[in-house]
């Protein structure tokens, strides 16, 4: 379960922060490696990682797509933290989502991190594995793009 989390004295150690990246209006995910000793192996998640010390959710973001598909895009926007029971730290996690669209520097890619990448439709998404807490702020946020472009 996703919960928004901001109570201050609720808020979990473990942070991290991800990017939901986009080109051409599909979705871009990392398939991550199937290596036991990792979360989710296997799965398709997005870009991101463990927020390290004296860094901003920003910095590790931005950190985290270079280090991972060296992409440096110019503008990511702020989301919102969801907050979840990762069963694989036995913990709960923050993870500070971020969204960016990668058209302009895609060409530039190289994958260092995780078996692959791939952009998939939003219908596509139902048929892939992920994990939970993703899917539903992968949701969350295809939802409110929507409703966004509904009423521009």
């Amino acid at each position: 379960m996703v919960h928004s989390g901001l109570e201050k004295e609720n808020v979990p150690h473990f942070q991290t922060a991800h990017a939901i990246l986009l080109l051409s209006g599909k979705y871009v995910l990392q398939l991550r490696d199937n290596i036991p000793t990792i979360s989710a192996p296997g799965q398709w998640s997005f870009f991101g990682g463990k927020i390290e010390e004296g860094e901003t959710p920003l910095e590790a973001v931005k950190r985290e797509v270079y280090e991972e598909i060296t992409l440096k895009p110019k503008k990511y926007t702020e989301l919102w933290p969801i907050d979840f029971y990762s069963e694989f730290d036995k913990t709960m996690v923050r993870s500070w989502l971020f969204t960016v669209d990668v058209a302009d520097v895609w060409v530039t890619r190289q994958l260092r991190e995780g078996k692959d990448a791939n952009a998939f439709d939003f219908e596509e998404l139902s048929k892939i594995e992920m994990p939970t807490a993703m899917r539903e702020a992968l949701i969350r946020f295809h939802n409110e793009r929507m409703n966004k472009e509904l009423y521009a």
